[in-house]
């Protein structure tokens, strides 16, 4: 009792923190110190009358009331915290340390308790609490800054090796490039350069940047280019003009064709596209010596044919010359169509350059890694040659691609359309349709289609060269006096081949042209008077159809001999003619539309070969010409 006094004296003169007091099983009050006054603002008997129904309504009260009716019938409790109204309703938070009171038989006969206030530790805490939590938040705020740093630095990275790949990736597509591809500032000095453009001055890509046009060649050259290059920039227009000479030690002509281009410091260069004319220019000047042979040609035909009767010797030579001469303004034709070919091909050509060359910048810098990869992919779709379209499946064809293009919620359906087809891509439209999910899909095909259309445009050229030359070399064999008294290895299918290409005008209006050719082994015999064979007995088929039908050509291998036949659909050969047809000067043409002599002059070669004529005709059906040639 000694020890409680003493307690009791020292909480109570604790004053504002703490008051003590003391209850029994029925939770009465026995003893509240004068303190609780100081804490709550209650009176010692006010306090007495139950501190319970002075508590708030938080949660943490709700448990608090359940701690405390155990502690009211001796149960030993923990020490708890609790909420309570001081008198002037201010909140207060009391911790509450309870302890049971025993008696010599161990029964409790009441609790005795210390109410400490803690309101301002609770507030300190809390203010704590909110700076730790505050503390915290500024510490995850920085943890994320510094995460967002340390991504953006790896972003960078990865932009940067990104735009190291997109800058190799542009070099290595200029560099594929077979035209010489260079940009030059003001000064004429190398700002870019493909493969092919420094390997013209026996340099790397790196060794050229950075030369000018006067570290490259003589300082009058220098000046010109440079002067070129003024006229450009003060013009603000393209110029294309062309250089060399097939005399020079190169022996190459190019033309070259120069745009102001905006630089990166935002001062202007000139952009060029240089391409390798020589075989153009040296196929225009083929073309124009062979139209001087063929005029020259035609005079001496003029001529022959005054002399027709001259010699039995030259009246072959005269036949052929006569035949030439019907020929003439269809071979002149013949040749004209690939001449005008090749004039609109060069046209295109130059046109897409063109259009390449203004797209060119965006196509280096605008388009996205993606965009570039499918630009390559499509690309590399690309066949070379491909059968022609008829004007059938073009239609079907594009409807099908247009159909495909819509049902993949593409816009500017028509244009990609054209772009694919003129791409020869209709066959492949799924591949190339699932790549267009980018922001312009038709900008990356009108790119291919201006670089495509050089190789298209280009394999045009050749083509109408490949048919020029055989015309006119079918026509040198054909035109060709034979001088030599031995016989020549020849093809006989070769030979043939030869006479369609010569009457190819007269062949592809409405004639079918039906060919049966085996592999017959070369023989020996006067190449240009089998020309001439081949000539009368094809110019009376299409004469005999007046010229629409069918003629068939057959050459089969008979061991022995070979069998050349040449069969019609015309009007046939009446019985008492076929004698007739073949005395010199009997024709069934109308006057001035032949001489006579044809059947002749074919019967007299073949003779001088030992071969056989054989005929069959029938009135209404047609005619078959049978020419049995020895092998030996």
């Amino acid at each position: 009792m000694e020890d409680f006094t003493k307690y009791k004296r020292l909480i109570e003169s604790l004053e504002n923190e703490y008051f003590f007091y003391s209850h029994n099983l029925n939770g009465q009050y026995l003893y509240m110190s004068p303190s609780v006054e100081k804490v709550l603002g209650y009176t010692v008997e006010q306090a007495k009358q139950g501190l319970v129904k002075h508590m708030t309504e938080s949660e943490a009260n709700k448990k608090t009331i359940e701690t405390l009716k155990k502690s009211a019938t001796g149960e030993k409790q923990h020490t708890f915290e609790f909420e309570l109204y001081t008198k002037s309703r201010e909140i207060k938070v009391i911790e509450i340390t309870e302890s049971p009171l025993y008696d010599n038989r161990g029964n409790v006969i009441s609790v005795e308790g210390v109410a400490h206030d803690i309101t301002e530790r609770i507030k300190y805490e809390q203010i704590v609490q909110q700076q730790n939590e505050e503390l915290k938040r500024q510490d995850e705020k920085l943890r994320k800054q510094l995460e967002e740093l340390i991504v953006k630095n790896e972003n960078i990275d990865n932009l940067k090796k990104e735009l190291e790949d997109r800058s190799q990736l542009l070099i290595n597509i200029i560099n594929e490039i077979p035209e010489k591809i260079f940009l030059k500032d003001r000064n004429g000095k190398f700002l870019l350069a493909n493969n092919n453009t420094a390997a013209g001055y026996g340099l790397t890509t790196s060794q050229i940047i950075g030369k000018s046009d006067a570290d490259l060649y003589s300082p009058e050259k220098a000046a010109e280019k440079l002067s070129r290059i003024n006229e450009i920039l003060n013009s603000g227009h393209p110029h294309s003009y062309e250089e060399g000479d097939f005399n020079k030690k190169d022996g190459l002509i190019v033309s070259t064709r120069m745009k102001p281009f905006k630089l990166n410091d935002g001062s202007t260069g000139v952009l060029g596209i240089q391409v390798d004319i020589s075989q153009i220019k040296k196929n225009e000047i083929e073309l124009k010596k062979l139209n001087t042979e063929l005029t020259s040609r035609t005079d001496e035909l003029k001529e022959t044919l005054q002399n027709l009767k001259d010699t039995q010797s030259e009246l072959v030579q005269s036949e052929k010359m006569r035949a030439l001469g019907n020929l003439v303004a269809g071979i002149a034709h013949e040749i004209n169509t690939p001449v005008g070919a090749i004039n609109a091909s060069i046209s295109n050509i130059s046109a897409a350059l063109d259009s390449s060359m203004s797209n060119l910048f965006d196509l280096f810098t605008k388009l996205t890694q993606k965009e570039l990869t499918i630009f390559l992919r499509i690309i590399d779709m690309l066949e070379k040659t491909k059968p022609a379209l008829t004007s059938k499946e073009k239609r079907q064809y594009k409807k099908d691609v247009q159909q495909k293009l819509e049902d993949a919620g593409c816009t500017s359906v028509h244009s990609l359309a054209d772009l694919i087809m003129y791409l020869n891509l209709y066959d492949k439209a799924d591949q190339v349709i699932s790549m267009l999910d980018v922001d312009n899909p038709e900008f990356i095909l009108k790119s291919i289609k201006d670089i495509y259309s050089v190789r298209k445009n280009t394999e045009n050229i050749k083509l109408a060269i490949n048919k020029a030359s055989k015309m006119v070399f079918a026509l040198k064999k054909f035109a060709h006096r034979e001088q030599n008294e031995e016989k020549d290895q020849a093809d006989l299918i070769e030979n043939i081949e030869t006479v369609l290409i010569l009457h190819h005008n007269q062949l592809k209006q409405s004639i079918e042209v039906i060919k049966d050719y085996e592999a017959v082994p070369m023989i020996a015999c006067y190449p240009d008077e089998l020309i001439q064979v081949w000539t009368n007995l094809v110019s009376n088929a299409l004469h005999a159809m007046n010229y629409a039908g069918t003629l068939k050509i057959s050459i089969k291998n008979q061991h022995t001999h070979i069998r050349v036949s040449i069969k019609d659909s015309g009007h046939g050969i009446p019985e008492e003619l076929k004698e007739k047809i073949f005395l010199p000067f009997f024709t069934t043409k109308k006057s001035g539309e032949g001489t006579g002599i044809g059947l002749d002059i074919v019967k007299r070669i073949l003779d001088k070969h030992q071969a056989k004529l054989e005929l069959e005709s029938e009135t209404g059906v047609g005619t078959t010409f049978h020419v049995l040639l020895p092998v030996n």
